[in-house]
């Protein structure tokens, strides 16, 4: 029992490791369950009722939407030419043949050579997702929903609805409102806390509505596989089984100090989720956004340098385009490359004045982009990130610049050209002043 840990543990000794995958970061919208979340005195607990909110294969029911002539068609997003990249979602005719998120676009073309990958839209998706967050703040206020994914939202409606039966009403007509603003299709788990209702949503998809209440705990839940327990992954469901758990029953039933044991103070979190007492509110910000970035991966690698400015202004463009959104300004602007060989170059530089501008942000990253090695044919560019610090209110207002004569610009009216007609509407030339 003590060397189950460590029988997963994968040793990372080559050189230059960290330096060639230092960008792997874990779970940004990830909210799961502290021990300090979980209420012991549940009987104090007032009765809760969540809906988890799932959108049905989110990006690739998107593609089918828009696209008549990809329905019913095995679809995947995230790469379009070659074998490179992974699958980030399938749609359901795609999955039948066990293609699943994350899987190498390599593996999936293998077992479904029919198979057609298309390329992630960002900024397309984000929008649709904005839409929808504004329908849904029509049924509750902000306060009472939490989105947990980018397709993956938690309602708390404990204060809108009664019983179970109300709140399976509420949930459809959420659904119904979803179908009617985007014509998109989603599925949605009832229950008395969250680990429950996101459990919930998976059995009945797509386009599910599934309702569990203390009652059915032990017919619906407890004999399902312990992977599908909120938390639960690959690697701790393969240890779980060496302890004899292999389903959430088993869990519930398991001993917590073995759990501890194994798992730290998790493992009794695992317990606790699986016997339904799962007490955590929704997960509230308590201060605004201190950074926001994005970063982009091309399909084909770059070196041509009228390229590279393209693509680092389309990164600046969208990452302006996030901080009018959220109605903010930044003070600090780091940028990164990735060559093709895996390798970064960075650098960062407070800007002029706080700001959202497009040039102001396109203009700094070029300066920073002149200390970095020059893509060139042996060494070409693969990916470009930018992240935004010293975060402010955006009150629209601005310091004049002595030796730089700018056209006044109305940005945020061009961003809702842009989220009613599409990207390609309206574009600020490179040397608009």
């Amino acid at each position: 029992m003590d060397k189950i840990s460590s029988s997963f543990f994968i040793p990372r000794s080559e050189q230059g490791y960290d330096a060639m995958y230092k960008r792997i970061r874990l779970m940004p919208l990830y909210s799961f369950p502290h021990y300090r979340d979980l209420n012991p005195h549940l009987g104090l607990c007032k009765p809760k009722i969540f809906l988890h909110i799932d959108f049905d294969a989110f990006y690739a029911q998107v593609e089918q939407r828009d696209n008549p002539n990809l329905r019913g068609k095995p679809v995947s997003v995230g790469s379009t030419t070659g074998m490179k990249g992974i699958v980030m979602t399938a749609s359901y005719e795609a999955r039948t043949f066990g293609i699943d998120t994350g899987m190498s676009l390599w593996e999936a073309k293998k077992i479904c050579p029919k198979l057609i990958s298309l390329p992630c839209y960002g900024p397309k998706y984000e929008v649709i997702i904005q839409n929808l967050m504004r329908g849904l703040r029509t049924f509750v206020p902000p306060e009472f929903t939490e989105q947990y994914s980018v397709d993956e939202y938690f309602v708390d409606v404990s204060d809108f609805v009664k019983n179970f039966k109300e709140a399976k009403e509420f949930a459809q007509r959420i659904k119904d409102k979803i179908l009617e603003m985007e014509d998109l299709t989603c599925s949605v788990g009832v229950s008395y806390n969250k680990s429950y209702a996101k459990m919930a949503t998976k059995f009945k998809k797509p386009d599910g509505l599934t309702v569990i209440t203390p009652d059915d705990r032990e017919k619906k839940i407890y004999p399902l596989p312990v992977r599908r327990l909120w938390g639960v992954g690959a690697r701790i469901g393969r240890r779980m089984s060496l302890m004899n758990i292999f389903t959430i029953g088993d869990l519930v039933n398991s001993s917590e100090g073995v759990l501890r044991k194994e798992f730290g103070v998790n493992g009794i979190v695992f317990r606790r989720l699986a016997r339904g007492e799962d007490s955590s509110e929704i997960f509230r910000r308590s201060t605004h956004e201190k950074s926001l970035n994005h970063h982009h991966t091309l399909t084909n690698n770059i070196y041509n340098i009228d390229e590279v400015k393209n693509e680092v202004r389309r990164v600046a463009e969208y990452l302006c385009r996030k901080m009018r959104n959220k109605k903010l300004v930044a003070g600090y602007l780091y940028f990164v490359l990735r060559y093709g060989n895996l390798r970064y170059a960075s650098g960062d530089m407070h800007l002029p004045s706080h700001t959202n501008d497009d040039r102001i942000v396109y203009e700094s990253a070029l300066e920073i982009l002149k200390n970095f090695p020059q893509p060139n044919e042996n060494l070409p560019a693969r990916m470009f990130g930018m992240t935004v610090f010293d975060l402010h209110e955006d009150t629209n207002s601005c310091n004049l610049e002595l030796f730089t004569r700018r056209t006044h610009i109305p940005f945020y009216h061009l961003d809702k050209l842009k989220q009613k007609y599409g990207e390609g509407v309206i574009r600020i030339g490179l040397n608009a002043g």
